[in-house]
């Protein structure tokens, strides 16, 4: 008889464990069905949401255009009835596309800059997987290379790059400029003599070198023809005030 309970109070036992246990699993899909269905959800949201700021963009960058336009039209119609303001045009002109406040067009080269392939790291110590990717310094180095090497104009995947460019960490990837936000592999296009531009990475204290060596990807190409778009941010100055000449 004590027998007979002990196996009947396990099987009790063991059935309300078993109970327990599917209440238990079925809570715990329960809140994970819930918690994708909310990462789905805020997935889509996010997507719209950068869809309409696309959407915006595209429509000030038309309207930037067309005002462009309008001032090239209205210039030039002056110009054309006096020489001395078609001088100062042209001395607008100049000083537009050093300000980077139009797109500029030329030789120059082409780089692609881009993480070592993952393949290639997989068995590497976790401590060491920092070296092998592309980090903000690395880019600004490279770009400070082509400043130094004499680029007229300088693009990072298309956005155009000025004095007060930012060039900094942001997690996996990396701010470019005020509105820009990468992840590798990186385009940069530079204005310039291809041969200098190109020599420049060759020279024994070249960033080429060091990334090289890490077995980051950076190749570099001659081309003929490069379009660097305008510059989009600001452009006023809020507490700096020009001065004459001479004071």
């Amino acid at each position: 008889m004590g027998g007979r309970y002990s196996i009947l109070l396990i099987s009790l036992v063991c059935a309300i464990l078993g109970f327990v246990l599917v209440i238990a699993f079925d809570n715990e899909a329960e809140g994970v069905e819930i918690g994708e269905v909310t990462s789905v959800e805020k997935i889509g949201q996010l997507l719209k949401q950068r869809d309409e700021l696309a959407r915006v963009k595209s429509e000030r960058e038309a309207t930037i255009r067309n005002l462009q336009n309008s001032i090239a039209e209205f210039e030039q119609v002056a110009a054309e009835r006096n020489s001395y303001v078609k001088e100062i045009q042209q001395e607008l002109l100049n000083a537009r596309a050093f300000a980077g406040l139009v797109p500029l067009e030329g030789p120059g080269v082409e780089i692609i800059l881009n993480d070592r392939k993952r393949d290639s790291i997989f068995f590497i110590s976790p401590g060491l997987y920092e070296y092998f990717i592309v980090h903000d310094s690395d880019l600004l180095n490279v770009l400070n290379e082509l400043r130094g090497a004499g680029a007229e104009a300088i693009a990072v995947n298309g956005t155009r790059i000025m004095a007060n460019s930012r060039i900094s960490c942001g997690g996996p990837t990396i701010n470019v400029g005020k509105y820009g936000r990468f992840t590798p592999p990186f385009i940069i296009q530079a204005v310039g003599d291809p041969e200098r531009l190109a020599a420049s990475f060759q020279q024994p204290d070249s960033i080429y070198h060091e990334l090289i060596a890490w077995g980051l990807e950076f190749k570099i190409k001659k081309v003929d023809r490069i379009v660097i778009p305008r510059y989009l941010g600001d452009v006023e100055f809020r507490y700096g005030n020009t001065i004459g000449d001479g004071e």
